[in-house]
């Protein structure tokens, strides 16, 4: 089958980007023809990639970039459409090679010449290479563009129009069709034509399909749920943890230290605790950090890896200076002062109040670790897919702390499939992966951090008791967490859920 997935983006920056690449990979793999469009600047990194294409600047002539041989059964092309060096976004942040732009931020204008360019760019790819199923990424646009080019004359040889799915990812529907009324009518109209909706969660099921019912677009009975995968044969228990922590170096203290405990080296018989993700203020990592002298007082061992960058990375640096340095006043001055350190609603202070007896043992917990608690906090930067799995297969727990809806809780399978147990709040589609883990394990607390709990306080000691418990640590759990990762989440039987959409919408 000749399948085209319109993502418009890079292939590792998102959960989007990772879901788009690996449904891309396991297509090929199984037999079909797929056609990748997206503005990766590094195909040739990616091995089931066999040829990558750039369009010229009227997007209407193809340049072969690479062509080479690859393992699948399949093939899969990448295509690039010409924008002129700007990419409109959901959220701001770095798009290397581009001048990234909030679509909820760009003048009409820009809006206006950004759907010209990927139609005219979509309108010759489907010319060369008519899809049998298009898979059509994210509320806006690509929905949107693809209804409109599929809707066109493409050309005498590509036959009946073919159908295509919607997959609803979440931050184009929240961060931008939600804050700017000109979105929604591109969303609705590629929301209308599709053959199926696809959601990654039932909470964002319930979300797409409230958000059109209200425009007055019912899309109830071609609604799914179509969650992302896990490739096990990369996330899996099996890496050397002691060698994964050691790589990582000797992390933000100096060298040289009295001993492992006081300084930033780490070892194997601390508690790790990673964070993965982009450094937004959605995420919660605030008040993770918060409650780390909280944790401490119970596992003077903690550590916690920060993997991923983004504008948070100041901020909270600037409060774990504040906290490193025992000084409460100034920490809470800079919350009060940072817009993306305030608290957020449903889930509490970032730090106790004043005149409580929280917070004069937070004071105590404070004074223990002063001068200490930098020394615990490893901010790795962007990292790779690859070197996410052992970093995942060393920690004892993944903290997804999102005080913010999310569409699904893609880190959670993936600390599963490599062992480690997911921590995260339980709201959106976070609660997902959170009650088959839950399920399993028959473990309660791991539902227990839902919007109106204090989540600082209820945190440290959610962390603390997984930490004392039988699920951290041992191997016969890890492999639990692994076989149930697999078993629920797989990429060959979401492919399969894909594929059967191309028949039947139900």
């Amino acid at each position: 089958m000749r399948i085209a997935i319109i993502h418009g983006y890079f292939l590792s920056d998102s959960g989007s980007a990772i879901y788009v690449r690996e449904l891309s990979r396991e297509l090929a793999r199984q037999g079909h023809e797929v056609t990748l469009v997206c503005q990766e600047q590094e195909p040739e990194q990616y091995d089931f990639i066999d040829s990558a294409y750039q369009l010229d600047e009227t997007n209407g002539q193809l340049r072969l970039l690479f062509g080479r041989e690859t393992a699948g059964a399949g093939l899969c092309r990448l295509v690039r459409p010409h924008l002129g060096g700007k990419l409109l976004t959901y959220v701001a942040g770095p798009f290397p090679g581009f001048e990234a732009i909030p679509f909820q931020d760009a003048p009409g204008s820009l809006v206006d010449a950004y759907i010209e360019a990927n139609c005219k760019a979509l309108g010759a790819i489907f010319n060369s290479w008519p899809p049998d199923l298009v898979q059509a990424n994210h509320a806006v646009m690509q929905p949107y563009l693809v209804r409109r080019v599929l809707g066109e004359t493409v050309s005498p040889q590509a036959g009946p129009r073919a159908p295509y799915i919607v997959t609803i990812h979440g931050s184009a529907l929240n961060f931008t069709v939600r804050q700017d009324g000109r979105m929604a009518p591109y969303a609705l109209d590629g929301l209308e034509g599709a053959t199926a909706v696809a959601a990654l969660s039932g909470d964002s099921r319930t979300e797409i399909v409230e958000f059109a019912r209200r425009a007055g677009l019912d899309i109830e009975d071609k609604s799914h749920i179509l969650p992302p995968g896990v490739d096990t044969k990369i996330f899996h228990p099996g890496y050397d943890r002691g060698k994964t922590l050691a790589d990582i170096g000797a992390g933000p203290a100096e060298s040289g230290a009295e001993s492992d405990e006081k300084s930033g080296r780490i070892s194997a018989d601390d508690d790790i605790l990673t964070f993965t993700g982009r450094l937004l203020w959605t995420k919660g990592l605030h008040y993770a950090v918060a409650a780390l002298p909280l944790i401490h007082r119970k596992r003077p061992r903690l550590r916690l890896l920060v993997a991923g960058d983004g504008p948070m990375r100041g901020p909270l640096l600037s409060l774990i200076d504040s906290l490193d340095a025992g000084d409460l006043t100034a920490a809470e001055e800079l919350l009060s002062s940072t817009e993306e350190l305030t608290a957020v609603e449903g889930f509490g202070p970032v730090l106790p109040p004043a005149d409580t007896e929280l917070r004069r043992e937070y004071r105590s917990c404070l004074d223990t670790v002063r001068g200490n608690l930098k020394n615990r906090i490893y901010f790795l930067g962007h990292i790779s897919h690859k070197q996410l799995a052992p970093l995942l297969a060393a920690s004892d727990l993944l903290l997804a702390p999102s005080v913010f809806p999310e569409a699904f809780g893609m880190v959670a399978v993936e600390a599963m499939a490599a062992g480690a147990l997911p921590l995260a709040t339980y709201h959106s589609g976070l609660k997902d992966p959170m009650d088959a883990v839950s399920g399993e394990l028959g473990e309660p607390l791991l539902k227990s951090l839902a919007p109106g709990c204090k989540l600082t306080e209820s945190l440290a000691g959610a962390v603390v008791r997984l930490l004392e418990s039988r699920f951290t640590g041992a191997d016969e759990y890890r492999h639990i967490l692994q076989e149930l990762a697999g078993r629920l989440y797989s990429w060959e039987v979401l492919a399969t859920r894909y594929l059967r959409f191309a028949a039947s919408p139900g």
